[in-house]
């Protein structure tokens, strides 16, 4: 699923990442062959991942959320994985919602 990841923060204030994957030829059990899958970072929840952030690629400047859903963009959904992502929030401590389901 690399580089197809949509990174934004919603209308309620919620990081989203989320992307769509094809099993190609195979199917499920219910004969479905896409999938929706991604995670959740609470509104409340952002100014610890941008401290993480900050911590993490102290070289940019992260002062919008545009600039956040772009360091995500850039550095764990095109040249890194979601997966070490969730892997820097779970150090952090940091609450998240994982999810995968039927597209």
């Amino acid at each position: 699923m690399k580089n197809n990841w949509k990174v934004q923060i919603n209308n309620e204030g919620n990081l989203v990442i989320a992307g769509k994957a094809t099993q190609g030829q195979n199917q499920n059990l219910f004969g479905v062959t896409a999938f929706e899958t991604g995670l959740c970072v609470y509104a409340h929840q952002l100014r610890p991942v941008r401290i993480l952030l900050d911590k993490l690629f102290p070289s940019s400047t992260i002062r919008t959320i545009e600039a956040m859903e772009e360091i995500i963009r850039e550095e764990f959904c095109n040249n890194r994985s979601i997966t070490t992502f969730k892997q820097y929030l779970e150090k952090a401590q940091i609450p998240y919602r994982a999810y995968s389901r039927v597209a």
